[in-house]
């Protein structure tokens, strides 16, 4: 029997996650919450949550510093998540995420992360290259914490390259434009994201295909642009594929995009077809935006996977 793929799943930014559940929230009133919840947060370890529900072996590496980096490795670990944390001084992150459960889109405060020095990046990229030597891929996700040079990214996409290791990223800002330089496998990226990374606003699946192309031409075998309740536009060299997910009910889209990336990574090492890579991708994202603990239940992505609609595309 094939063992599991195994994914080493990388957030230079980890944080604690305090989610509060609060019925008809808007800003400038008092509130009270109705449910609390607290986990281990940051990208990277939301593709490793939802890749272990589809099956695959992931590890978690990235920062971790004072009590609430403690704390977050505690829940990490009740979890069940496997964590190899680079130690640093300072304190984790804690990032508040406000939830209106009636329809209603999710707040998100992030907060900015323990300054780190040189050292300390030298100190999490040697982990990650030693972590990757029981990989069978790397996906690097989320945010640099103040004091990374956006250099130090593209070097770790290219160590791990040179490895023979297959990188997907999913970053914005400062970290995506250098983690393109590092030229991954593959970039999953949302439509603002990819519209930061080349100047210009994204609005259409069809500028998202043009873009994706764009952002390819860098050596980069595949794009993904996903596009929230539209789907997503995904360009490789088999050709630009438009994905249709079927109406769900959102709770909260944190998250969702993780999900995707853990199916979509978690598919492509399981020997999937490209269409079905990008079934299971988007099933496991919109089935996570169907609750509000950055998960899924079966039930609700095999539901969705049935009517997933992927079909080839033009710009």
């Amino acid at each position: 029997m094939k063992r599991p793929s195994r994914i080493l799943c990388v957030t230079p930014n980890v944080s604690l996650d305090r989610t509060l559940v609060v019925p008809g929230f808007a800003v400038g009133e008092v509130w009270r919450a109705t449910d609390v919840l607290v986990g281990c947060g940051g990208k990277g370890v939301n593709v490793a949550r939802a890749a272990q529900l589809l099956g695959a072996e992931t590890v978690c590496a990235g920062f971790l510093a004072g009590h609430a980096g403690r704390a977050a490795a505690e829940m990490a670990e009740r979890e069940g998540l496997e964590c190899r944390w680079t130690w640093i001084d300072g304190e984790t992150r804690t990032n508040m995420i406000v939830v209106e459960p009636n329809g209603g889109e999710a707040t998100v405060i992030n907060a900015p992360g323990p300054v780190i020095t040189e050292a300390n990046w030298d100190k999490l990229t040697e982990d990650v290259l030693y972590e990757s030597q029981h990989a069978d891929c790397v996906c690097v996700c989320g945010s640099l914490p103040p004091g990374a040079a956006p250099e130090g990214l593209a070097h770790m996409v290219r160590q791990l390259r040179n490895r023979g290791l297959p990188v997907w990223v999913d970053n914005s800002g400062a970290a995506l434009a250098s983690a393109v330089r590092g030229v991954p496998t593959g970039v999953k990226v949302n439509a603002e994201e990819i519209g930061e990374l080349l100047g210009r606003p994204i609005r259409t699946a069809r500028e998202a295909a043009g873009a994706a192309v764009e952002v390819r031409r860098e050596g980069i075998g595949a794009v993904v642009v996903t596009l929230g309740r539209a789907g997503a536009i995904s360009v490789t060299e088999e050709g630009i594929w438009r994905v249709r997910p079927p109406v769900i009910h959102t709770t909260s889209a944190v998250g969702s995009g993780d999900s995707f990336m853990a199916g979509l990574v978690s598919g492509l090492l399981d020997g999937l077809s490209l269409s079905d890579t990008l079934r299971r991708a988007t099933a496991a994202g919109s089935a996570t935006a169907m609750r509000r603990n950055r998960s899924f239940r079966s039930g609700d992505f095999d539901g969705i996977l049935a009517a997933v609609e992927v079909e080839p595309a033009t710009i």
